[in-house]
Order: C-alpha cells, then sequence, then structure tokens
C-alpha cells in the first residue's frame, strides 16, 4: 500500500472512530429526567406532584410513577425527579434495543427522601430481566450517582427501576437516567492522532526526497 492510500486508511479510521463516540453519547433513554408528562398533560409548578400510570417512554407499575417538583428534595437535573414508592412500591420500566456484544453503561442520579428512615429507602435496577444491582438500606443526603455496565444481547430488552424499601408511601428519589454505548478509550485517539502524524511525515520526507 501506497503512502497514499496509509493516508486515506488512517483518515477514514480516524472519522469511523469519531462517529463512533458520537454515537456512543447519544441517550437511549427517552425522557431521563422525566420533564414530559404526556401531551395535553399541563407541566407541574414548584410546590406540587402528582402520581401517573405512565410518563413518555415509561410504563408505570400498580401504583403508578410519582412525579416531584421542589417537593421533599429537589432534582438533580430540570425541574422534575419521581419517586417510585407512591401510595405503595411501584416500579416504573422502558424497553430498548440493544446491539449484541456491545458494552452498555447505565448510570442515574438516586437521593433518599430527608427525614425519612433508611428501611423505607430502596431501588432495585432490573435489565433484561436480570437484576443489576440496588441501593437500599442507606441514607444519601445529597444526589449520588450510580453506574452500571453490561453487555447488549441484540435484542429489544427491559430497564426496570423499582422501590423495595417499606411500603409506606416514602422513599428514595430518582433522576437523570441514561443509557450510552460504551465510549472509546481517549487512548484510541492519541494513537490515531500519532498514526496520522507519522504517515503526514512519512509523505513529506518522500516528496521532499524526490
Amino acid at each position: 500500500m501506497n503512502i497514499a492510500h496509509l493516508i486515506k486508511a488512517a483518515a477514514v479510521t480516524a472519522l469511523l472512530a469519531a462517529g463512533t463516540a458520537q454515537a456512543a453519547n447519544t441517550n437511549l433513554i427517552k425522557n431521563g429526567s422525566f420533564e414530559h408528562l404526556g401531551a395535553g398533560v399541563a407541566d407541574l409548578t414548584s410546590g406540587n406532584w402528582s402520581i401517573y400510570a405512565s410518563l413518555p417512554g415509561w410504563t408505570g407499575g400498580a401504583n403508578g410513577i410519582e412525579v416531584r417538583d421542589n417537593v421533599a428534595g429537589t432534582a438533580f437535573a430540570g425541574n422534575n425527579f419521581v419517586e417510585l414508592d407512591t401510595n405503595a412500591n411501584s416500579s416504573m420500566s422502558q424497553t430498548v434495543q440493544t446491539i449484541a456484544g456491545q458494552t452498555y453503561k447505565l448510570t442515574f442520579e438516586y437521593e433518599s427522601r430527608p427525614g425519612v428512615d433508611a428501611s423505607s429507602q430502596g431501588l432495585q435496577v432490573d435489565f433484561g430481566g436480570v437484576k443489576l444491582g440496588s441501593v437500599d438500606k442507606q441514607y444519601t443526603a445529597d444526589w449520588t450517582k450510580k453506574t452500571y455496565t453490561f453487555i447488549g444481547t441484540g435484542g429489544a430488552e427491559t430497564l426496570t427501576f423499582k422501590a423495595i424499601g417499606t411500603s409506606d408511601s416514602l422513599g428514595t428519589s430518582l433522576d437523570k437516567v441514561r443509557l450510552v454505548s460504551a465510549v472509546p478509550e481517549p487512548e484510541t485517539y492519541g494513537m490515531l492522532l500519532a498514526g496520522l502524524g507519522l504517515i503526514g511525515f512519512m509523505a513529506r520526507r518522500r516528496k521532499a526526497a524526490k
């Protein structure tokens, strides 16, 4: 392969990597900060809350989804956040399409309800019917990020959050749910740029030698 072909191949590789990084930053979760309540549904105003059977992108459990705006805490992002111990323990779920063998990163923010015993707190996270983990029997006075990574199956899989503390209408808050493909390591870009630089240097030397 001559220098021109090497430069072209390296440039294509760099562009593909950049495109992969952009796709990796795309959040697969719809309405992950719960700002949309549904067509024709009035937005909550500060100091108010309500229970909804479902939200755009999310299917509520038997006891619905409680959305709060500046009630018993403030949102991590935007105005709204949710609690899944509504009138009793409930859940919420959303189905996403995965790519077989692709690594995914799930992140979300959680916070304990102020003044409520740790036994009432708790969220379990499932994906594709498998438990990823839980945050329970602990008290967090501030929003805390939780991260899980897993491999896609290539099918449509369901992400579920469920309240698991004492079923007493008081539980853990949830906000800013994101699911993205794992991004390439920064070293990958460094190697690509170094390779392009080296190929360019070789091309200039070859041209100067003629």
